[in-house]
């Protein structure tokens, strides 16, 4: 605060005192005053230095201020150092450091515009659900941004601190063109250390614009959809045939008899009960089956009997808990993303409110809801032999192993299964050829749902991708299929994805 500010403050700071020492408080003071013919001074003088005092401190920025912010590479670069942080509640010129993501490129900086500091986003939409917004008083703040806040507000030094994110702005990029408008999300995440490289979503909105009144209005009302909500982390959707690898995993780890070690033949349904609508193929008969055909083919049949009535609704819910449902997934992080909600991961849930319900569990719908990152959370897993980690969005974070406990042998056979959706006459047949032809072997599962009673009606591809012992989880989840199967929408956006992965070197030489 430099010397014009001292002096303002003490003015003011001198007619408080003296109307407080008037004989009678404060009251009899004013009442003094006023019978001195000066009430319309004392206000105007008070109104004068309070709006002078503030505009001067929190809305402009002094020659000596600009320098020490600009001494960076470029107009844009944060705050270094000497700028209050407990200022950003208080006007728009909060001083955060920048974020940047894993090469460096600018997520949230500052910009000059008519000799304000201002907050702004350089990758725009792109990364809007992440990297979020700061406004002060306006709109207050979500995202990462909220975090830095929470962060510098942890501090002593009074110093905005940068963060450099895993996300890679090109691939991040890459995911949103593959969803090419489809509402939805695509994650992308490193099975070794549990980095988060993508986190895509669409619709989304531009940061840059969210004081302004009418872009946040038309945002923050559209109740279809909903263009301020993450899928990929805020959200969750029935995963339809994409949960049947979890109830492949639970039946084996639970030690149940699979279907065909008792005879069974998929007649194109199953009736789980006498009044309940049966569970049907959609006019596909499999006869008698195993469980790689069954995986390959996606036979609803074969799953729902196999939950409902082999392994049993209570028993799986009970093994989903142990792989982290009916929990929030907390990221491994050093700026309070799980504090407040900054961005904590919507859950995902197992429960289910009737019998009828339960009895579709073993298709994913009606009684389970997935959140992807979780997903991405669960394919990594499998990747890596049954070791879990936590997601980071913090490049430089050692990764946090989670204690989900899974035996390497189910694990094993498991990643063998997901290798059948993409066999002749499976439900992701030839999407990935061109890239097993380079040596990156793809794992995964599609998932198709029917419409549920909130009127959404979502496809997934759950996904990792192994070459040169490097491993990826891809996760792409539709909100509206609009009549497709996940085969033929999901799994070419995975392979989009797939692709920018090869691209940009992340599975190394060959």
């Amino acid at each position: 605060m430099n010397p014009l500010h001292i002096t303002l403050l003490s003015l003011w700071g001198l007619i408080v005192v003296a109307a407080l020492l008037q004989r009678g408080g404060a009251l009899e003071g004013l009442r003094a005053i006023e019978r001195k013919g000066a009430v319309a001074m004392s206000v105007g003088l008070f109104a004068l230095l309070a709006g002078g005092l503030l505009w001067r401190v929190f809305f402009t920025i002094t020659p000596a201020t600009e320098q020490l912010i600009m001494r960076g590479e470029s107009p844009a670069d944060s705050v270094a150092a000497g700028f209050d942080t407990k200022a950003r509640f208080r006007g728009l010129a909060q001083p955060l450091g920048r974020i940047v993501d894993r090469n460096g490129e600018p997520l949230a900086e500052y910009s000059l515009r008519g000799g304000h500091l201002r907050r702004s986003y350089p990758a725009g939409p792109a990364t809007a659900h992440l990297v979020g917004y700061w406004t002060g008083p306006v709109r207050d703040g979500v995202g990462i941004e909220k975090g830095l806040t929470l962060l510098n507000d942890s501090l002593r030094d009074d110093l905005p601190h940068d963060a450099q994110l895993t996300i890679d702005l090109r691939l991040q990029r890459a995911a949103l063109t593959a969803l090419n408008g489809r509402t939805g999300a695509v994650v992308v995440m490193d099975a070794g250390n549990g980095q988060v490289l993508a986190a895509a979503n669409y619709p989304t909105y531009d940061p840059n614009r969210v004081g302004n009144d009418t872009a946040w209005w038309r945002w923050a009302s559209d109740r279809k959809t909903r263009p301020l909500t993450s899928r990929a982390i805020k959200d969750n959707f029935s995963p339809g045939s994409s949960i049947k690898p979890l109830i492949a995993l639970a039946a084996h780890e639970l030690g149940t008899p699979l279907p065909e070690e008792s005879g069974f033949a998929c007649s194109g349904q199953y009736a789980p009960g006498r009044g309940i609508t049966p569970i049907t193929d959609h006019g596909s008969a499999h006869g008698r089956i195993a469980m790689p055909a069954a995986m390959r083919y996606s036979c609803n049949a074969y799953f729902a009997y196999l939950a409902y009535r082999l392994v049993g609704f209570g028993p799986l819910a009970e093994y989903f808990d142990s792989l982290g449902f009916n929990q929030r997934m907390r990221w491994n992080t050093g700026l309070f993303l799980n504090e407040y909600s900054t961005l904590l991961p919507a859950q995902s849930w197992v429960r289910a409110r009737d019998v009828i319900a339960q009895t579709r569990i073993g298709i994913g719908q009606a009684s389970v809801k997935a959140n992807p990152i979780h997903i991405a959370v669960l394919m990594s897993g499998i990747a890596n032999g049954g070791t879990f980690i936590r997601p980071t969005l913090e490049l430089g974070r050692q990764p946090d192993t989670l204690r989900w406990s899974v035996d390497r042998k189910s694990v094993a056979w498991l990643r063998e299964l997901l290798r059948q959706p993409l066999m002749q006459g499976g439900t992701a047949a030839n999407i990935f050829n061109g890239l097993e032809a380079k040596g990156i072997i793809i794992y995964g599962k599609t998932g198709t749902a029917d419409r549920e009673p909130d009127g959404r009606e979502p496809s997934w591809w759950v996904s990792f991708g192994q070459k040169n012992r490097k491993a990826y989880a891809v996760v792409v989840a539709i909100q509206n299929r609009d009549g497709q199967y996940a085969g033929e929408l999901n799994a070419p956006i995975a392979r989009s994805v797939y692709q920018s992965l090869e691209r940009l070197g992340y599975f190394g030489g060959d």
